[in-house]
């Protein structure tokens, strides 16, 4: 279903600006395949899958296309990705970016509502804007429907930029989708918002992820007999060759690919690598004392708090 290919709309239209961004992004998210680790955004399930410019297997959010599993069956995550991208409604480029999203909730409704497809946004700038954004959507997926989420968006209940943040996201949608009904705008703001998931990425040369995936990548580097930024670099490389051909890659074609044009033997490294989960800690403070939590079980070797 996910895989599915079809339609008549060519990658090779694609580019812009953006497209050495989008490639770095889609290496970043190669290299998570190569290590089994898991999609950053929406899925905590082990990446098996990257395609590219997907507009031609039906995906709205056609850049790139993170799968978890080999049949196409399980969960996936369409991303849009984009280098610059300021989340008010008149911004051309985001009223764009909302229209797609409306075309993903109509064609794919019922696997949006299943949690079998995801919507993703990834983008670099501005990071205030991408994070209020963020924080929308979780938000919104705590709430069933507009009249309970805008209870939460109340005066006194959610910080006033927060609440202007979403009437920008309305304005930008109520355009998109040429709809003059305020409550109707909300509404599908809402649907949108509870699909959508935003990673505010960092992928330039001393960018955020992309130095984190240099780190992450490295046992595999090692293991190769060459510097993590080489490996990074030839992954590149792959994208930027696999995108205008809408290339749907595994780990099995990335390691064939890496040994057959650099004789970097990687498959026994990839085999035996453990799937990669970045652990979250959140710390509250309640007054009578803090609390450390994380999802699934934790050990904290020499934790010492003091004053």
């Amino acid at each position: 279903m996910i895989w599915v290919s079809g339609g008549a709309v060519s990658p090779e239209a694609t580019g812009g600006a953006g497209v050495i961004f989008e490639y770095r992004l889609a290496a970043v998210l190669l290299s998570r395949l190569l290590r089994r680790a898991h999609v950053p955004i929406g899925i905590q399930l082990p990446i098996q899958r990257v395609a590219l410019q997907q507009r031609i297997a039906g995906h709205a959010f056609d850049d790139i296309v993170v799968g978890t599993d080999t049949t196409g069956q399980g969960p996936a995550i369409e991303i849009q990705v984009k280098k610059r991208l300021p989340i008010t409604g008149g911004n051309p480029e985001f009223v764009k970016v909302m229209s797609t999203a409306i075309e993903a909730c109509r064609s794919h409704a019922q696997e949006l509502k299943d949690g079998r497809l995801l919507l993703g946004l990834a983008a670099g700038d501005p990071v205030g804007d991408l994070e209020a954004l963020a924080e929308l959507t979780t938000m919104a997926r705590a709430h069933p429907d507009t009249i309970s989420f805008n209870r939460l968006l109340s005066e006194g209940v959610t910080r006033t930029s927060l609440r202007t943040r979403h009437d920008h996201v309305v304005t930008g949608v109520a355009t998109a989708a040429a709809i003059d009904d305020h409550f109707e705008a909300e509404a599908l703001t809402h649907q949108i918002l509870s699909a959508l998931h935003v990673w505010p990425v960092q992928v330039g040369r001393d960018g955020r992820d992309w130095r984190a995936e240099l780190d992450l990548i490295a046992d595999l580097a090692s293991a190769a007999g060459q510097p993590a930024d080489t490996i990074l670099g030839h992954l590149y490389d792959l994208a930027q060759e696999a995108g205008p051909r809408a290339g749907d890659l595994d780990q099995h074609m990335i390691c064939a690919e890496l040994l057959r044009r650099y004789g970097l033997d990687l498959t026994h490294a990839t085999r035996s690598a453990p799937e990669t989960r970045t652990t979250t800690i959140n710390i509250t403070n309640s007054g009578s004392g803090t609390v450390f939590s994380t999802a699934g079980n934790q050990v904290f070797n020499g934790l010492r708090i003091g004053r």
